[in-house]
């Protein structure tokens, strides 16, 4: 008898479950998920609950983008923020790697609100034109093209390998 309520409890939880995820995949597919309007460095949120931007951050995004197009490596970016006393979106005096690479790659800087649904091997779901652009598509995708361009890792036909040649700044035009 227990084991019968047991495998009933089992089934309902999985049934609840399988509900409320495919209640989180409509939201996500139809834009009326929240975590589109997750807020990140360079926007705040109106009092509707959407993203605007905060133009003195916005400044500081830009200013990131342009550096590395420039040429600048992420510990040169971070030297020149810290330089310049720009605080970190923390609050902090010293700006950790991962915030300036996270940026640089961040589709929500150029009006795409991206989310993950499943774990590792979920759908990702963007939504276009969800808010206000920080960065141009052109420059977002610059950055996107110069960053490969950097990497001293390549994809070959056997798997990631390790290029024979690095890459500097100083061979730029």
């Amino acid at each position: 008898m227990v084991s019968t309520i047991e495998a009933c409890t089992q089934a309902e939880n999985e049934t609840r479950s399988d509900n409320i995820k495919w209640g989180i995949k409509q939201r996500a597919s139809n834009g009326s998920l929240g975590f589109y309007r997750r807020k990140c460095y360079g926007y705040d949120k109106d009092e509707k609950g959407d993203l605007v931007i905060n133009e003195e951050q916005a400044e500081v995004v830009r200013l990131i983008f342009h550096l590395y197009l420039k040429g600048k490596s992420v510990g040169g970016i971070i030297n020149e923020l810290e330089d310049r006393n720009i605080k970190s979106p923390t609050g902090k005096d010293t700006w950790p790697k991962r915030s300036v690479e996270t940026m640089l790659s961040n589709e929500k800087y150029i009006g795409i609100a991206a989310v993950k649904i499943g774990g590792e091997e979920g759908q990702v779901y963007k939504l276009n034109n969800s808010h206000p652009a920080i960065i141009s598509k052109e420059k977002f995708d610059a950055v996107q093209k110069d960053h490969l361009n950097r990497s001293n890792v390549e994809q070959t036909e056997d798997g990631p390998k390790r290029k024979k040649t690095k890459y500097s700044s100083k061979k730029r035009n």
